[in-house]
């Protein structure tokens, strides 16, 4: 079969113990004018907040799982964040060559990483 012929990634799943809180948070974090409920679209994408019991309040490896979120103004979504009170930041905004990223985490704990790619040549969009 010929790579991605009919295939696309339909969206993410995400498991939580209070999985209204998990969406309540990326909902106001990304896309605030979306309904409540546990089912988020992004960009075309769905982001599903599923309840599940055989999971802790907090995620052991964060790391395992990177959930980006591509921005056309990093800056002004950074300052979003910081509004709602985000206070734990992995990495502050900088560029990693073909733009520029900035890593916080989740209330479980899931890095969430927002990106910004340069509109430059070669810059990977």
């Amino acid at each position: 079969m010929p790579e991605s012929t009919g295939i696309r990634l339909g969206g993410l799943v995400l498991g939580s113990d209070d999985p209204e809180r998990l969406s309540a948070w990326y909902r106001a974090a990304f896309v605030p004018s979306a309904e409540p409920g546990t089912v988020l679209m992004v960009g075309g994408s769905r982001l599903v907040f599923d309840r599940r019991d055989d999971l802790q309040p907090s995620t052991r490896e964060p790391g395992r799982i990177l959930i980006n979120f591509y921005v056309e103004d990093i800056k002004a979504v950074v300052a979003h964040l910081m509004a709602l009170g985000v206070t734990r930041w992995i990495r502050p905004v900088e560029d990693f060559g073909p733009g520029l990223i900035a890593t916080v985490e989740d209330p479980v704990g899931n890095y969430v990483q927002v990106v910004e790619l340069a509109a430059r040549p070669g810059a990977g969009r």
